[in-house]
Parts: C-alpha cells; sequence; structure tokens
C-alpha cells in the first residue's frame, strides 16, 4: 500500500455487525488473511502482537499472579501503538474484575491484580461490586449469573462487552490502521 493510506483494505473489508452474535461469519479467516497482506510490516507487526496478546490471555488459569503480572509487564512495554495498549488494558481490566468476582464468590482472597484496578479491588473486595458499578455497570449481572452457574450467559455477557468497547473505540476513526485493528478485535469475537 502507498504511503499509511488503508482506503482499499478497510473498503475490501465487509461491514461487521452492531452485536457480535450472529449465525456467519462476515468473512472468511482465509479470506481476511489474504486481505491483509496489504499491510506494511510495522502494521503487520502490531497485528501480529494483539494476536499474541490473545494467545498469552488465554492461557492456562494455573500460572500465578506474579507471572502473569511480569508478562503483563513485558507485553506492554514492547507495545508502542495507542490504540493496542488501550485495547489491551481493557482486556486486562475486564479479567482482573472478573477474576476478583470468581475468587470473592469462592471465599479466596483478593489475588495481586494486575491493570489500573488491582489495588482498588484489594481495598474495596468486600464492597457490593467492588465500587466499580458505575464505571462498569455489567459487575452485578455477571456476579448473578456466575452465581447461577450460567457459564455460559456470563461469557456471552463478556464478549458483548468487548464488542461493544470495540465498536465505541472503532467510532474514532475511519481509513487509518486502527480501523483495521478494531475490526479484528471485532471479527475475533465474532
Amino acid at each position: 500500500m502507498l504511503g499509511r493510506s488503508y482506503h482499499m483494505l478497510i473498503a475490501s473489508l465487509p461491514p461487521l455487525p452492531p452485536r457480535f452474535d450472529v449465525k456467519r461469519d462476515p468473512i472468511s479467516a482465509p479470506r481476511l488473511e489474504r486481505r491483509l497482506q496489504m499491510l506494511k510490516d510495522e502494521d503487520a507487526k502490531v497485528i501480529d502482537q494483539w494476536r499474541g496478546f490473545l494467545q498469552w490471555d488465554r492461557q492456562p488459569l494455573d500460572r500465578t499472579d506474579e507471572e502473569f503480572a511480569a508478562k503483563y509487564d513485558e507485553l506492554m512495554s514492547n507495545i508502542a501503538n495507542v490504540t493496542l495498549r488501550e485495547m489491551i488494558q481493557f482486556r486486562i481490566d475486564t479479567r482482573t474484575i472478573v477474576t476478583a468476582i470468581r475468587r470473592r464468590r469462592a471465599g479466596l482472597p483478593p489475588s495481586s491484580g494486575i491493570g489500573q484496578w488491582g489495588e482498588h479491588l484489594r481495598r474495596n473486595y468486600n464492597e457490593p461490586e467492588f465500587n466499580l458499578a458505575g464505571r462498569y455497570p455489567w459487575i452485578g449481572e455477571l456476579d448473578s449469573l456466575l452465581a447461577t452457574g450460567d457459564a455460559l450467559a456470563a461469557q456471552r455477557l463478556l464478549f458483548g462487552i468487548s464488542y461493544t468497547q470495540w465498536n465505541r473505540l472503532a467510532e474514532r476513526y475511519t481509513f487509518s490502521f486502527e480501523t483495521i485493528l478494531l475490526y479484528l478485535a471485532r471479527w475475533e469475537i465474532i
């Protein structure tokens, strides 16, 4: 692609639906990969960082808090793209809150937690919704779903939260690399 123009690539991508729960992917993985080959190497590297984060984020639950925090710090120190950093921070914050809900529900003490809410969660561990309901109104609903053992509905809620966040972020951009990055994040959920 010439310069830093992303018009051709973005125009070649089918629009994503407003919600993630569709019956059919708007574009297949192989077709999407072929289209992404239009990216310059430096942009492809940022996409690889996002994908690497997703793979790392899905690691086994037996990883210690210290291992998780060290890997997170290493990851964030290697990422320069502001939007990617914001996306990862959102995922980590969500994951930290979900972990706190699960630990409290299991009668365990708070974890060391990472991200911007770790210390807040430790200080407010016994407060309803960790005193974060104003910022994260979904905490109570997720807690209720986990209390009833409805893991599928809980996961759907979390997918919806992320998809909505990526939609919100995508509204800031048109025909930029960030548009592509956020497209991929939403496509991943679909």
